[in-house]
């Protein structure tokens, strides 16, 4: 088994083995530094080529609204200190 057998040629993420017999040290040191492959690389490789050989633009997710920063105050500033929880 090599390790082009278990990587998604797409995303490079490990694929789902076959049986129990197939999760080696290999594929979990793999799975560690890759993760799991999603599923469906080659349909959305496939969507994404076709949109933009057809000119239309590829859809995708939009970004988050950017968030503003918010001013850090020193804890003896605001009156609040440590909480403790009674047990």
């Amino acid at each position: 088994m090599g390790i082009q057998s278990v990587l998604c040629q797409v995303c490079q993420g490990v694929l789902p083995a076959s049986g129990k017999e197939a999760y080696t040290a290999l594929r979990g040191r793999l799975i560690v530094s890759n993760g799991y492959c999603a599923g469906g690389c080659a349909e959305r490789r496939a969507g994404q080529e076709a949109g933009q050989d057809a000119g239309q633009p590829v859809h995708q997710r939009p970004a988050p609204p950017p968030v503003a920063p918010v001013a850090s105050r020193p804890a003896a500033a605001s009156g609040a200190g440590p909480v403790r929880v009674a047990r």
